[in-house]
């Protein structure tokens, strides 16, 4: 019989490396229909709601921490952020179906955004939250044997 095993300090490492200490921002979209996971950052950027300012809309950017083993799961995941949307000013709301997550790189005051988005989400119907009305969404990121 064959095994193969990454060791935490391999997946560590990795986390490490690839997520640790970088900035990381979520964004509301309405996505036309032809974006999907492994379309541009730019292309996700152009589907943001940022019309939407007005009735509350902002991006959501945080810096990623240290993660940790995830024994049961055997992987390395990041520490679980919340992200917090909240509509406000018009009765309009905000409207959205989709909701896509960047990783990035800060040096000298300028962000680099990552050129692909790490995560989306998607939702059916449209969500539209009324004014005053929140909506959080849990997100993480991870590391496992396989993204070593």
């Amino acid at each position: 019989m064959n095994t193969f095993q990454v060791s935490q300090g391999a997946l560590a490492r990795g986390y490490a490396a690839t997520y640790q200490g970088r900035v990381a921002r979520a964004c509301l979209a309405i996505n036309p229909g032809s974006l999907t996971v492994d379309s541009t950052t730019a292309d996700w950027d152009a589907a943001e709601i940022t019309g939407q300012a007005g009735y509350g809309y902002s991006r959501v950017i945080w810096t990623l921490p240290a993660g940790a083993y995830s024994g049961g799961d055997g992987f390395f995941k990041g520490q679980v952020q919340n992200v917090t949307f909240q509509a406000n000013g018009s009765p309009q709301g905000l409207q959205y179906n989709s909701l896509y997550l960047v990783t990035g790189t800060v040096s000298g005051g300028v962000t680099t955004w990552a050129t692909y988005i790490e995560q989306l989400y998607t939702f059916s119907p449209t969500i539209a939250l009324a004014s005053g009305e929140p909506q959080t969404y849990p997100t993480y990121l991870l590391v496992d044997e396989f993204t070593v």
